[in-house]
């Protein structure tokens, strides 16, 4: 079958928007992470940066595009200037960074941005449906797994929670709805909306998936 089209642009305005934003979450929580594990100010920097692009960079070389932080500066620069700018912020919630609710809730905003983000980019290559939403799935768990890696935290898609299925099922909805009569802008930010909800609610409601292993003993 013929993947559809995919009428957004690959560089217009709302990919544009959607990736600063997506750019910007993830460097907020890793520079949340950093400042809660007390790292200088140039680790807060290259964790927001590292787990701002590496999402978007493991998209890139899957579809054998070009990087596109190689390609143009400013995502490096966005994130660096965002998680310098988190730093305050962070040290004023202190106990809140600690418990990583604040780390968790800027995750979730990059992961909405990223696995739509990725999911779109896989169709516009012509990926079918179901490779595209793997696509955008990886792209938008990775930044956060990298982070989490770095700071010797076990990653939250690993851990029983609601990640990456919040990121399948937002995508799944952006590959339905682009192949039918809804506005494609509109498809975008409802698939968002969704990934965050999800995200979101699974934070607040905590819920979680069962896990695999023996049971702690006391």
């Amino acid at each position: 079958m013929t993947p559809p089209t995919v009428v957004l642009s690959a560089t217009g305005p709302p990919v544009t928007i959607l990736e600063a934003i997506g750019t910007m979450a993830f460097a907020v929580s890793g520079a949340m992470a950093a400042t809660r594990h007390r790292m200088d100010v140039f680790g807060v920097a290259v964790l927001g940066v590292i787990a701002a692009i590496a999402g978007g960079t493991l998209r890139d070389l899957l579809l054998s595009e070009p990087v596109s932080w190689l390609q143009h500066w400013w995502p490096i620069a966005l994130a660096a200037a965002t998680a310098v700018a988190t730093i305050p912020i962070a040290l004023r919630l202190g106990p809140d960074v600690d418990s990583r609710s604040s780390v968790l809730m800027a995750d979730a905003v990059g992961l909405a941005g990223f696995a739509v983000l990725g999911c779109h980019a896989a169709l516009n290559a012509g990926s079918p449906a179901g490779i595209a939403v793997i696509i955008g799935t990886i792209s938008g768990i990775t930044g956060g797994i990298i982070r989490d890696v770095l700071t010797g935290q076990p990653p939250a898609v690993f851990t029983g929670r609601f990640y990456a299925l919040a990121a399948i099922a937002g995508t799944t909805l952006y590959a339905l709805l682009i192949r039918t009569s809804v506005n494609a802008s509109l498809s975008w930010w409802i698939s968002v909306a969704g990934v965050f909800t999800l995200r979101a609610s699974a934070l607040h409601r905590d819920w979680t998936i069962a896990t695999v292993g023996p049971t702690k003993r006391s």
